[in-house]
């Protein structure tokens, strides 16, 4: 693969997306995105994708239509080309039948496949039972489950089974009765009725008499259901041939098959002439019972079947009757599974690329329980879906639960919820490798919310899928620290990291312009952005360095303050007086000649901050602009103070209440820690609503520091340049 080209429009929250991914200097990139921008609504769009879904992309809020296009290298994605990985999914299972089924085994078992659907079809004609069936696109498995539950089968699955089900020998046959005319729910409802029920009771007593009346029959040896079973046996083994015959009880010669079956008509009419018949019969007269009546026309000696004592022996003897009508089928697959049985029974889960995936979770991360398969041979032959239980151990205390107990009883931590989701993604990873196919994987903010020591687990499991040549990796993230890890630990290309910007009612990705130590590149260009950028940074290097006074004033902590609040000297200091602080203590060129070494550097901030636009993104015109910001709203309250003739409260250093005139305030204020914020808590004492709704806002939009390491800019970095340029002319306005 060399290119994922992508155009998207109205895809939940993403108005406009279109961008090309070249993957020919690397299989990964990395992206960068404030929350609320595009990250979830571009997982969302694409999880669609890979479920053939297309069709539900839309603006959910202004109901439109979605479009896509997804191509590599040209031609429309495949769905099977998509892998999502959400951030989070409570209830995410993955299937891991594919990580247990031995590959070998697997290709043997081919021709027994071939076998048992083969007589599952027969099966299925026979009974009227469905293989399986879909409703509200949910496929459910009937005649399997069907079949097991109602012969007491030990195993979930009919070839673990084999053995208790050879030679098939039910102590009657009801041929061509189907399952499903007597088992319906509807049919087997009125099969239970009280009504019904007492139908049988009396037709059970009148066969009592009509079984005494035929002195050849005996009630429970020789029925007429077993007399019909000889009759078949003789006609099928030719018995009357050279003259033989039968002698039945009272001198009764039978001597060819007609006069036998004028026996049977006998029996049966007899029976169908007595009342309780009749009556049985009448309750079968409506639509529902019509199916049921003609069986009971055929076969009347299946009624006292019908009793509910006798339901589930009728169930085992109508599978029974079905399998012994198949029974060259069925020793054809019981001989085809000998083969292979032994192989079977030797595999051990340690053997399985399941436990693979499963000691690559537990070598990064910690859960509070162990998990295993609890029916394995079914689930190694792809016979079952695996069940996967959770093993718990206190003390000498042991207790499992499988997966929906462990929802249900909801135990676990938000961190252990969420390190249960990654080993399910893990799973499923580890079956994507296995396919020789290209596959395209979002990974969406997957390292939120966890500790340190996850999150570079999470790091190093990305780093390894990275290795794998038929994946590519997008990588999205809000989290700047960990956007910048991934980035150098998977030593991504500086043209595969991107940030996401919106202008224009569409989302654009670009590359990050700083991707190597900002502050020292700033340093080296020493042009007016830069310079005015960097005084933050400077400030703060001197906070946790050695002051070394070089302004003369005392200190240069102080001295660079000036610059980022209003202050006695912040109007007097020029360029020329921080050239020599910046030389010190980053090790900067001399500032371009671009700059006036003789203006106030407060004057250039405000000249500067006029001149930025909603164009100019940059990290450094942002910084700029918060600069800005503080300083124009220090300016209002410090003169909205100083004009307030009442008195003010404030706290002191001890945290004791003091009250005093607006000037005893501002004297307070020159020495406060966090300035911006103690001249607002005054003003709120009696500034106008909106205002004070405006100067909030600069307390929650301009970090009071900037600290040193690129992490702590991303309060700068998410925020628009929108935001910043609206919010600058609003507080200059005041």
């Amino acid at each position: 693969m060399r290119k994922l080209s992508i155009k998207l429009e109205n895809c939940f929250g993403i108005e406009k997306l279109q961008h090309e991914f070249d993957f020919s200097r690397s299989n990964v990139f990395s992206i960068y995105a404030k929350n609320g921008l595009m990250k979830t609504s571009f997982a969302k769009t694409f999880k669609l994708l890979q479920e053939g879904k297309e069709d539900d992309i839309c603006d959910m809020i202004f109901d439109k239509g979605g479009t896509t296009e997804v191509k590599i290298d040209g031609t429309l994605i495949d769905k099977d080309q998509v892998f999502v990985i959400k951030s989070f999914e409570s209830s995410y299972e993955s299937d891991i039948s594919a990580l247990l089924i031995k590959g070998d085994i697997q290709e043997q078992l081919k021709e027994v496949f071939k076998v048992r659907n083969k007589l599952l079809k027969e099966l299925e004609k026979l009974s009227g039972v469905k293989i399986k069936k879909t409703l509200q696109g949910r496929t459910t498995y009937e005649l399997e489950p069907y079949i097991i539950k109602d012969l007491g089968l030990s195993e979930n699955s009919l070839l673990l089974c084999l053995d208790s089900l050879k030679n098939p020998s039910p102590e009657i046959t009801f041929e061509g009765v189907a399952y499903s005319e007597i088992f319906d729910p509807s049919i087997l409802k009125k099969i239970e009725s009280k009504e019904f029920q007492d139908g049988i009771t009396s037709f059970i007593s009148s066969s009592d008499e009509i079984y005494e009346s035929f002195v050849y029959l005996e009630k429970g040896k020789l029925t007429l259901p077993k007399f019909k079973d000889l009759r078949k046996s003789l006609q099928k083994d030719s018995f009357f041939i050279k003259n033989n015959g039968i002698l039945l009880s009272g001198n009764q010669e039978i001597k060819d098959i007609d006069s036998l079956d004028s026996k049977v008509q006998e029996i049966e009419d007899r029976i169908k002439q007595t009342p309780s018949f009749q009556e049985i019969e009448k309750l079968l007269s409506d639509a529902k019972g019509i199916a049921l009546k003609d069986i009971i026309e055929t076969h009347p000696e299946i009624i006292e079947y019908l009793s509910k004592d006798k339901l589930d022996m009728l169930r085992k003897i109508l599978w029974l009757t079905y399998l012994k009508k198949n029974e060259s089928l069925l020793n054809e697959l019981i001989s085809k599974y000998k083969l292979l049985s032994d192989a079977i029974d030797a595999v051990s889960v340690d053997d399985t690329e399941w436990k693979h995936a499963l000691d690559i979770f537990d070598q990064r991360f910690t859960v509070p329980f162990s998990m295993s398969v609890d029916n394995l041979k079914g689930a190694v032959i792809g016979e079952s879906v695996p069940q996967v239980k959770f093993n718990f151990t206190r003390g000498s205390e042991h207790k499992t639960v499988n997966r929906s107990e462990l929802d249900e009883l909801d135990t676990l931590s938000q961190g252990e919820k969420r390190a249960l989701y990654l080993l399910n993604i893990i799973f499923d990873i580890e079956q994507l490798k296995k396919r020789s196919k290209e596959v395209i994987i979002i990974v969406d903010d997957i390292a939120d919310s966890f500790d340190y020591k996850n999150k570079y687990a999470i790091i190093e499991y990305l780093y390894e899928m990275a290795k794998e040549s038929n994946f590519y990796l997008l990588i999205l993230s809000h989290n700047y620290d960990f956007y910048r890890t991934v980035s150098s630990r998977l030593n991504i290309d500086r043209t595969n990291k991107l940030f996401a910007n919106f202008g224009n009612h569409e989302i654009n990705l670009y590359q990050e312009k700083y991707q190597n130590q900002p502050f020292k590149y700033w340093a080296n260009q020493a042009s007016l952005k830069y310079v005015l950028a960097l005084i933050p940074f400077v400030r703060n290097l001197i906070e946790y360095g050695k002051d070394r006074n070089i302004c003369g004033q005392g200190e240069d902590f102080l001295y660079m303050t000036s610059l980022l609040h209003e202050k006695h000297d912040t109007y007097s200091i020029t360029f020329a007086d921080i050239e020599p602080i910046y030389k010190e203590y980053i090790d900067a060129n001399d500032f371009k000649p671009e700059i006036n070494k003789s203006v106030k550097v407060i004057d250039a901030i405000f000249t500067e901050c006029d001149k930025i636009s909603v164009s100019d993104a940059e990290l450094e015109n942002k910084i700029i602009l918060a600069i800005g910001i503080r300083h124009k709203a220090e300016i209002f309250m410090k003169s909205q103070i100083s004009a307030y003739s009442n008195s003010l409260s404030w706290k002191d250093k001890d945290k004791h209440q003091v009250t005093g005139t607006s000037s005893d305030f501002l004297s307070f204020v020159n020495s406060a820690t966090n300035q911006t914020h103690t001249l607002f808590d005054g003003y709120k004492q009696f500034g106008t609503d909106d205002k004070k709704m405006i100067l909030n806002e600069v307390s929650i939009m301009t970090p009071e520091n900037i600290h040193l390491n690129s992490f702590m800019y991303e309060p700068l970095l998410d925020m628009d340049i929108t935001e910043l340029l609206s919010l600058y002319n609003r507080v200059k306005a005041l």
